[in-house]
């Protein structure tokens, strides 16, 4: 049985969406018709209260970022910019609060956010004791180039974005959502992923650099990945995406998260093998699912019997000292005394695989080697169950 339940898990990210675009559309509703914010803030003039249509920002050629226009200690509050490009940019120690970005391009030479925060947490109404607002940014239908440096991203919302060549470092982006998006080269390092979901978005490229740590939790969910392409280079990226993210998994201490995708990543690899590697990897995957599926080696092991009890009919069986043999297509008419062999056959199955021994059917001449392939498939499947589950209790 699988830990992570997918589909409950998606059904919880999208319901969470819904609630915290509500909760923006309302309290964005309230600040713009009041611009009643606490003392911390001082909007910008220009930018904040206002929607914005087809603004450039910077602009220009790509350029160095240490030649990027910079804005500073600028505080933008309900804010919308629709259509607008940012490039050649750098925000620093900026507050964007209720702030939307539709259908804008980050793009050109890219755009830095460092020190910046976007999100508002304190309530305004009261009482406000033990109350937040949550008030965070969205992005929506965006097409982003960035670079976010030691940025509060809590509660934010990517939804419809294009996110290419992007960095996360030293960030805080707990409890935000990715929703059907794509992820290409993106680079996260030392970043706050607690709470973080990923729905519905296709991963070509995802790299953790750590320093030191970046931190996942029980409710991190990532979504799977759908494929596209469906070609050997796809496959190894997204397997190795599921590598990466199982690694960080294992790094915070999270087995069983680990586990799941794991087997995700063992999956999509058995893909990319050659024939005899692919061979080796598809028992693995049948018999125990990696070792992340015990069930699997049941549903394999009671396979194996079937089988093995029908080919002990076709071979041959001998039952009261009378080989039975199920080599012509006539001794399949009668019903009755088919199911009478098929007995014996099947408890005949039943004993070589476990290994207890023979009751009155016991394998004929010819049958001699099926019997011995199946108890070695039986000792072998017992190991295998058994550490399977083993190391599911322990976890």
């Amino acid at each position: 049985m699988a830990y992570i339940n997918f589909k409950e898990e998606i059904s919880a990210a999208k319901t969470q969406l819904e609630k915290r675009i509500n909760n923006n559309v309302k309290i964005f509703g309230k600040l713009s018709e009041s611009k009643d914010v606490y003392k911390e803030f001082n909007p910008n003039d220009r930018y904040s209260f206002k929607e914005h249509n087809n603004l450039v920002i910077g602009g220009g050629h790509p350029k160095k970022e240490d030649e990027f226009q910079e804005f500073k200690d600028e505080d933008i509050v309900c804010a919308k910019f629709v259509k607008c490009r940012f490039s050649n940019v750098k925000f620093s120690n900026c507050k964007f609060i209720g702030c939307y970005f539709e259908e804008c391009e980050l793009m050109g030479g890219g755009v830095v956010f460092q020190d910046c925060i976007f999100v508002k947490k304190d309530k305004d109404d009261k009482p406000n004791l033990n109350k937040e607002d949550n008030f965070s940014c969205e992005f929506n239908h965006c097409n982003i180039y960035a670079k976010f440096i030691n940025c509060t991203l809590e509660f934010i919302i990517f939804n419809k974005c294009i996110l290419k060549n992007t960095n996360f470092e030293l960030s805080d982006m707990s409890n935000g959502i990715i929703y059907d998006s794509t992820l290409e080269m993106i680079i996260i390092s030392d970043t706050n992923l607690s709470g973080t979901k990923i729905v519905s978005t296709y991963i070509e490229d995802l790299e953790f650099r750590d320093k030191y740590k970046t931190k996942l939790d029980e409710k991190t969910f990532i979504d799977k990945i759908k494929f596209r392409k469906r070609n050997r280079n796809e496959y190894e990226g997204i397997y190795t995406v599921y590598e990466n993210i199982a690694d960080k998994f294992n790094d915070n201490n999270l087995k069983n998260n680990f586990g799941e995708y794991y087997f995700l990543c063992r999956k999509v690899q058995r893909k990319t093998l050659k024939p005899m590697p692919k061979i080796a990897s598809t028992l693995g995957l049948v018999s125990c699912g990696y070792g992340e599926r015990p069930m699997y080696a049941v549903y394999f092991s009671l396979f194996v019997i079937a089988l093995f009890s029908i080919l002990y009919l076709i071979f041959g069986m001998k039952v009261n000292k009378e080989i039975i043999t199920y080599d012509n297509i006539n001794k399949f008419h009668n019903l009755r005394k088919m199911l009478t062999d098929y007995n014996e056959s099947l408890n005949l199955s039943v004993g070589m695989f476990a290994g207890v021994g023979l009751n009155e059917a016991q394998p004929s001449p010819r049958s001699y080697m099926l019997s011995n392939i199946e108890m070695l498939i039986g000792v072998l499947m017992m190991g295998v169950g058994i550490g399977a589950l083993v190391k599911k209790i322990v976890r």
